[in-house]
């Protein structure tokens, strides 16, 4: 591998190292903040630079959302239960007489985001400092209804999703609650402050207040250009850089500063959309941070910028792409030296045109921020028991890592691709553990709640963008590729030890194929290492999807293969049953078994004494185990088998608490010539727990599969 190391011009460097100061005389930086007015929070929904602030301990951001109750932790086992429950739009805090709590804190905070799905003529109100008199009161679909008209770019319905990011601030506490009728589906985004900060409640829309979000709203409409305004004095570079076939090209800075702004253009591209999409996956980006030999920030080049696959127009506060070129505001500091570079994978030589720019800052300073981390992975498990997050068997399915690390930091957002073809995708829910919870503080709803929209979009299924998320890529049908993302510029999620992100991954039956992948964000403590791994081209390319690519599906939802010389229950030929009947059982949505095919060969309503015989094929003379896989539930029963007629064996009781599986269970050993076999299978009765099958019977018998070992 090979680079190109460039400078920034000296006389440049000195120019701006004179603004520099002067800039840093009127700034200088603290991080625990006793005081907070209530224009401090409107100007955090446009303040990139605080995501470079050290973590304030004692700061939490959560949601409090109607996500379904029966999600529940076991704290004696750890044993997540019912960890898939899905219905989302009626739970909340408690209810209170015919009106539900969506939000009870204690302590100083601010209320950043209500969402919601239907809004309904129910009304909302907000009691703020435990005082009896709310500061809204108003029907739950006025109350987004005004908030839209008066500040266009706060409030949006991004796709039937209604949104509004106006900042509510208490001092002491704060209660939302709707009345009957509000409608379904909610989120609510909130920070809690430090024991004794002061906080300035809400003031009311005053005139002050009023001026304040409509300029942050004209910003976050504004999106696109630099958030943090025009200034002619800071640095801006602009190269072209030609990277040949497996080489790099990089970008370097020396000394204390931040890189402000970052823009793209991939030069040359073919005509051909899916050529484009190919490049983008082979060209790489990387950033290094004060000397680092694994870099912060890894990502194929198109994924970095939020979007997949291809140039997908789109603009936020943060990221978007506009007329061919990518942009990223994300604020980016380092206290010695950066380096950004590019690798291209692919087997032909491309160009790119990198614009950067950047402010320098004082080394003390710049060596106490976090530094920018980000990278793309797809199904990696890494620092979890994988085995729990499987649709077999796992308590916590359907959990799919967006990010899993341990330090001091903040979440501040993710990227989503979701390549499929067919129907939903996007019914799993967001769950965020900070430092070492057993049950999420966050728990959202459904994917597309997340992003801020609603219902699966809206037919015919249109892309959006707005300040804080977007939907980039999504055909008109939704049959494939859909691009998404979301990101938390006034609501990051701040942590001290651990932050475990995940979001559910549970596409429906019809979205076939589906493979999910994403690229996340973060700051961090100097010295943090990213915590995925570079991914090979071979494994960040994927085919156009089609129908026919039914078996692709992400590593929590495969189906069990059988061993190679394993015959499946539901292919073999039944030659005779004395009593009930035999049928081929769909058993994907059991989820404490592992059945191969995701079928059974099942034997209901079948009495005590009776048998079903099942014909199989033997393909050479020889002494061969019989091994088979069985299934397990609270009405099955006994059973005693025979090849030919001949006892295999001891019985079998196949009683269990849940629908589950044997494993395999050796029957025996047996000399057995070339040709057609009967495995036969009786009933001799019953567990005396077994409890009766709603009409299928006592005894019932089910068959994963058969297999002939020599």
């Amino acid at each position: 591998m090979s680079f190109t190391n460039k400078e920034w011009p000296l006389a440049l460097r000195l120019a701006l190292f004179a603004n520099a100061l002067f800039f840093l005389a009127d700034t200088q930086p603290t991080w625990a903040i006793d005081q907070l007015t209530y224009m401090d929070f409107v100007a955090r929904l446009t303040d990139l630079e605080r995501l470079a602030n050290p973590i304030v301990p004692g700061e939490k951001t959560f949601a409090s959302t109607s996500y379904d109750r029966g999600m529940l932790h076991d704290p004696q086992t750890n044993i997540y239960r019912n960890w898939g429950a899905n219905d989302d739009g009626g739970g909340c805090i408690r209810r209170e007489g015919n009106a539900q709590v969506m939000v009870d804190l204690k302590g100083p905070g601010v209320l950043w985001r209500i969402w919601s799905a239907r809004a309904d003529n129910g009304h909302v109100k907000i009691f703020l400092d435990d005082k009896e008199t709310p500061v809204a009161d108003k029907p739950f679909a006025a109350y987004f209804d005004d908030l839209e008209n008066t500040f266009p770019g706060l409030a949006k319905t991004l796709s039937r999703g209604r949104n509004e990011f106006v900042p509510i601030s208490f001092a002491k506490s704060c209660k939302v609650v709707v009345e009957e009728g509000w409608g379904r589906y909610f989120h609510c985004t909130h920070t809690l402050f430090p024991e004794g900060t002061q906080v300035q409640p809400f003031p009311g829309f005053t005139p002050e207040v009023i001026a304040n979000l409509k300029r942050a709203s004209d910003t976050w409409d504004n999106r696109g250009a630099s958030p943090y305004g025009v200034d002619t004095t800071l640095a801006r570079e602009k190269r072209t850089l030609t990277i040949q076939s497996g080489q790099s090209e990089s970008l370097s800075l020396r000394g204390a500063g931040a890189i402000r702004t970052l823009r793209v253009t991939p030069l040359e591209l073919p005509q051909s959309k899916i050529a484009q999409e190919d490049i983008l996956r082979e060209l790489t980006i990387s950033m290094f941070w004060d000397g680092e030999t694994s870099p912060s920030v890894w990502a194929p080049l198109g994924d970095f910028f939020a979007t997949s696959p291809g140039m997908n127009p789109f603009k936020t506060l943060t990221m978007g792409c506009v007329e061919n070129a990518f942009y990223s505001h994300w604020y980016m500091p380092f206290a010695s030296d950066a380096q950004i570079m590019f690798t291209n994978d692919g087997e032909e030589p491309r160009q790119l045109e990198v614009e950067l720019e950047t402010v320098e800052l004082e080394q003390s300073t710049a060596a106490r921020l976090l530094r920018f981390g980000a990278v793309w992975h797809s199904d990696d498990f890494a620092g979890l028991a994988e085995n729990r997050f499987m649709r077999r068997g796992g308590d916590r399915w359907p959990d799919w890592p967006l990010l899993v690390m341990e330090g001091k930091g903040r979440y501040v957002g993710m990227a989503e691709h979701i390549w499929k073809f067919g129907g939903w995708w996007g019914e799993g829910d967001e769950k965020f553990f900070v430092d070492g919870e057993k049950f999420p503080s966050t728990v959202g709803t459904g994917s597309e709640d997340y992003i801020g929209y609603a219902w699966a979009a809206d037919p015919p299924f249109n892309t959006f963008d707005s300040a804080l998320a977007a939907v980039s890529r999504m055909r008109p049908d939704a049959n494939e590729d859909t691009s998404v993302c979301r990101f938390h510029v006034c609501d990051d999620v701040p942590f001290l030890s651990s932050f475990q992100g995940f979001i559910e991954v549970m596409p429906n039956s019809d979205c076939r194929p589906c493979v999910y992948d994403a690229c996340v964000y973060w700051y961090a403590d100097r010295g943090m290492k990213r915590p995925y791994p570079i991914v090979p081209l071979a494994e960040r390319r994927h085919p156009r999807p089609s129908a026919e690519q039914i078996d692709v599906v992400p590593l929590t939802m495969q189906i069990p293969k059988p061993p190679a010389d394993a015959i499946e229950g539901e292919q073999l030929a039944v030659i005779g049953v004395d009593s009930g009947k035999t049928w081929v059982q769909n058993m994907s949505t059991y989820r404490d078994g592992l059945w191969t095919g995701d079928a059974q060969l099942i034997w209901t309503e079948g009495n005590q004494g009776d048998s079903i015989e099942i014909e199989f094929s033997v393909l050479a003379d020889g002494d061969y185990e019989l091994l088979a896989v069985f299934t397990k539930a609270v009405d099955y029963g006994i059973f005693k088998f025979a090849i030919d007629d001949k006892p295999l064996g001891s019985v079998v009781d196949l009683h269990a608490t849940t629908v589950t599986t044997t494993g395999e269970i050796s029957l025996g050993t047996m000399r057995l010539a070339k040709g057609l076999h009967r495995f036969k299978v009786t009933s001799v009765g019953r567990n005396e727990n077994t409890k009766g099958g709603h009409g299928s019977g006592d005894y019932l018998f089910g068959l994963d599969y058969l297999r002939l070992s020599k």
